[in-house]
């Protein structure tokens, strides 16, 4: 968003998509390594995941700044590179392709609705019945139980315009 600093106690919706839309994830030791890595490193940059899924194509995050300086250029970039790296030395390929989507979200945006959001991505694509029963979706400060009693209803802008389909 021009002009924006992206730093600060704000929220953020980000997706994340593998190069050419490979399904990297697909593999459960790549989504495992990939899950286990994610808490851990946005807090080293003032971070707190709200909740995440890893699908095999791409990742969603909900990330919320916790300090002033917490800042999401500055901490996307290093975890893409962090993870090309890894990745390129286990699986000799890259993960990832070039930049992410984000939405800074509002006062006014529904975070709850943006959980379930996240939270549903498996089940919109037919990948599992419920939540639950997907392994790689979280969060580092609430249950999974938590996160679903919580979560509302929402719609990304790209789901709403005519003829967009996006997962």
């Amino acid at each position: 968003m021009k002009g924006f600093s992206y730093r600060g106690f704000y929220r953020y919706f980000v997706t994340a998509c593998t190069q050419g839309r490979s399904r990297s994830f697909a593999d459960t030791r790549r989504a495992n390594d990939l899950t286990a890595q994610l808490s851990p490193f946005f807090a080293v940059y003032g971070f707190e995941v709200l909740a995440y899924c890893v699908m095999p194509d791409h990742v969603h995050l909900l990330l919320e700044g916790l300090t002033a300086e917490a800042n999401l250029l500055e901490a996307m970039r290093p975890w893409k590179q962090k993870t090309a790296r890894e990745w390129m030395m286990r699986y000799h390929s890259r993960p990832w392709q070039a930049g992410f989507h984000e939405r800074v979200l509002r006062d006014g945006d529904d975070i709850r609705g943006v959980v379930r959001y996240v939270l549903q991505n498996p089940v919109r694509a037919g990948r599992v019945r419920a939540v639950r029963d997907w392994p790689w979706t979280g969060s580092s400060r609430y249950s999974i139980g938590d996160l679903e009693a919580h979560a509302g209803e929402w719609t990304p802008e790209w789901k709403q315009r005519v003829g967009v389909r996006r997962a």
